[in-house]
């Protein structure tokens, strides 16, 4: 038996039957919370302390892939893995929208002082359709760090591939931006 069914957390199949199903009532053509927290172009971890820092790149170098993007994005830690499926379970502390760069760095030096690390999906689309998912979100889940208009009371969950986890979606770039030479991903 896989370690995530033993422990009663279905790693592979999270539910998100609700949120979707609000959704397609709503919207012509919504995407659905999977294709949103689990397959967007855009997650990775930001490492926020020297020792999980990468040499000489800042939590800024990790999501200036960001930059000029408007969308919704959502802020991660670490819940559980399987090692069975080799995912990563995050769990989702903070839903947002805009232009992203700029807001999840705020976030960071204000809501993130003193971690370690934190994770950050994107997913991009319009500010209009960003607005409508975020209070989706928060209408359905409770995220920690949202104070403002969350009533919701479910908790959502992310499952990520071990290389979206543990490189992000921005490898290359990331890499590209360090001034060491020879930096391995593992």
């Amino acid at each position: 038996m896989p370690k995530c069914e033993d422990q009663d957390f279905y790693c592979q199949n999270p539910d998100y039957t609700l949120f979707d199903k609000v959704a397609s009532a709503e919207l012509i053509n919504p995407p659905t919370v999977d294709e949103i927290v689990n397959k967007s172009k855009f997650g990775t971890l930001v490492p926020l302390v020297p020792e999980f820092r990468l040499e000489d790149l800042t939590h800024n170098d990790f999501v200036r892939g960001l930059h000029d993007k408007n969308g919704i994005y959502h802020l991660w830690v670490d819940f559980d893995e399987c090692d069975d499926h080799d995912t990563h379970t995050l769990r989702c502390v903070y839903v947002g929208k805009g232009f992203a760069e700029e807001r999840v760095k705020e976030h960071i030096k204000h809501k993130f002082a003193g971690s370690d690390h934190l994770y950050v999906g994107f997913y991009e689309c319009s500010n209009r359709i960003s607005k409508y998912l975020e209070q989706l979100f928060l209408d359905l889940y409770a995220c920690d760090l949202n104070a403002i208009e969350n009533p919701g009371i479910h908790t959502l969950y992310a499952v990520w591939s071990y290389e979206r986890y543990t490189r992000g979606t921005d490898a290359h770039e990331i890499s590209g931006r360090s001034k060491l030479t020879g930096i391995q991903y593992d």
